[in-house]
């Protein structure tokens, strides 16, 4: 043994064979020889020489045995790479061996990964085929439905009549179809009928000449009905009367505004649906069941026809003091209405007379065909009222005349309603107040407002109507004079039994200077004046 043996420090001597050669341990051995005992040299050459052996029986050179792995790094490695690696600690290199062990597992891994990643690639690729496929098959069906749509639209449009083509009116008179240019169904915003149809249904005589044509109801108490063409006078009865709008004769045929067929014919039953551009004139028919219908194998049974005029007229001779007053040409007007008389007094014409309550109902199809701006709507944010012309030129007349009497704060705040918005009044007053009849009392329901008919409004001074009103100096001045321009009152204090409908002192109704004139004398209502003039519609 070597007295100065050093200590040994583990790695120094220990036998690698991963990277070191026979002729390098041999060098090392014998350079450190101070440090090794007798012992660890002699086990050191029995090594190498089991080593040699086992180099020469392989006729390979003599080279220390490796492990299998190294032997195959040392191979893929070159000279420089073979001198790094054994100069490394054997810490580096079994670190080296660690990492070569861990890529080789990463790489199997990697692998794996690749393949699931293409896996779920390839399937994410599939449903996104799948799901387009999907949507354009839809869309197709989609697309199928609209042009099926589409082309079913294109034919009922090439084949409905010609009722909903803006240049054509169509008509039904009784069991007659057929079509009018709209140029000669519509004039001046008023919707024409040929009366000469509506004679033949009705099986109506006529006489006399193209300028002057009558027609007679055949019965045991004939009635008449004369025209005189290119004028709006009308003869009932031989009562004079006036068109709203000048009746023409044309092609043979006389045609006159379907509003004075409607007003003036009792036993028919006129509609205009001006959306359709079609109008229908028929015989009302008395013994429908309750669905509307006729019961099967039940012919019909029809009113009896007659007009709402008669002869004589039913009103009781003027005395001398009402046939002056009636005839005045002059009212006391301070201003100059010339151009307003013929909206102020249309003449004897019932037209403007259309009774609406809760008996006697307007169709939530009925709009005014001749509805215009009213000038003296109230300027607070709401919507421009509308009136019938008549009704509205005259009303400017009356608010000229009432400004010039020193009564300027009156304004319209309520005219022409329709059939929806009255609905949608009564239903909030309902709402409001739960009780049906008192709602009644001071709203009509939809249908029974005449407000409808664009000839009723409302007009006051005040925040909201109210019966205040009627003790302000200016409605004294209307309810005195309102008869002159066309208006009456139209639900007095004294009417409220008969009207059915509370006082209102702002709400006015357009009839005309005639008829308005004798109500005011005679005190009546609209409900007395119309049966009193022979009416029951």
């Amino acid at each position: 043994m070597n007295n100065n043996r050093q200590p040994n420090n583990g790695w120094q001597n220990r036998p690698n064979g991963n990277n070191v050669n026979n002729t390098q341990n041999t060098q090392r051995g014998q350079q450190s020889g101070s440090r090794q005992n007798g012992a660890y040299a002699q086990s050191q050459q029995n090594r190498n020489a089991g080593r040699r052996t086992a180099g020469t029986q392989n006729n390979r050179p003599q080279q220390p045995r490796q492990q299998t792995h190294s032997a195959q790094s040392r191979r893929s490695v070159n000279g420089s790479s073979m001198s790094r690696i054994t100069s490394q600690t054997p810490n580096q290199r079994r670190s080296e061996r660690d990492r070569v062990k861990l890529t080789a597992e990463q790489i199997e891994i990697n692998r794996v990964n690749r393949q699931r990643e293409k896996y779920y690639i390839k399937k994410r690729r599939s449903a996104r085929i799948k799901t387009y496929f999907s949507r354009f098959v839809l869309f197709l069906v989609v697309f199928a439905v609209m042009a099926g749509l589409c082309a079913a639209l294109l034919f009922v449009d090439l084949t409905r009549v010609d009722s909903t083509d803006s240049s054509r009116y169509s008509y039904v008179i009784g069991d007659e179809k057929y079509s009018l240019p709209y140029t000669k169904a519509v004039r001046g915003g008023r919707v024409y009928v040929s009366f000469t149809d509506i004679a033949e249904m009705l099986d109506l005589a006529v006489t006399g000449s193209v300028e002057d044509m009558k027609y007679v109801i055949k019965g045991d108490e004939a009635e008449t009905i004369r025209f005189v063409t290119d004028s709006r006078v009308v003869y009932v009865n031989d009562v004079e009367t006036r068109l709203g709008a000048e009746c023409y004769f044309e092609d043979d045929e006389l045609y006159v505004p379907v509003d004075f067929v409607s007003t003036y014919f009792k036993g028919l039953s006129t509609t205009v649906d001006e959306r359709a551009h079609k109008v229908t004139v028929e015989r009302e028919i008395t013994n429908l069941n309750e669905n509307g219908k006729l019961d099967k194998n039940t012919e019909p049974e029809y009113a009896e026809l007659s007009f709402l005029l008669q002869s004589p007229f039913g009103l009781d001779p003027l005395d001398e003091e009402e046939e002056a007053m009636a005839s005045l040409p002059d009212l006391g007007f301070v201003t100059n209405l010339t151009v307003y008389e013929d909206y102020m007094n249309p003449g004897n014409t019932t037209e403007f007379l259309t009774l609406v309550n809760i008996n006697n109902k307007l169709g939530s199809d009925y709009t005014p065909q001749d509805l215009m701006s009213v000038s003296a709507t109230r300027d607070d944010g709401r919507a421009m009222q509308q009136l019938r012309e008549n009704a509205a030129m005259a009303l400017e007349a009356l608010f000229r005349e009432m400004k010039a009497a020193g009564y300027e704060d009156v304004t319209v705040t309520s005219a022409y309603r329709s059939y929806a918005y009255q609905e949608y009044l009564y239903n909030y007053y309902l709402d409001i107040y739960k009780d049906p009849d008192y709602v009644a009392s001071i709203s009509n329901p939809p249908g029974s407002s005449e407000h409808q008919t664009g000839l009723a409004l409302d007009m006051h001074n005040l925040d909201s109507a109210d019966i205040a009103f009627g003790n302000t100096d200016v409605f004294k001045w209307l309810k005195e004079n309102c008869w002159k321009f066309g208006f009456i009152l139209r639900y007095p204090q004294d009417k409220v039994d008969i009207t059915g409908i509370s006082w209102e002192p702002w709400h006015y109704r357009y009839v005309g200077r005639y008829h308005a004139q004798r109500m005011y004398q005679m005190n009546m209502c609209l409900e007395e004046y119309v049966e009193y003039i022979g009416s029951d519609s």
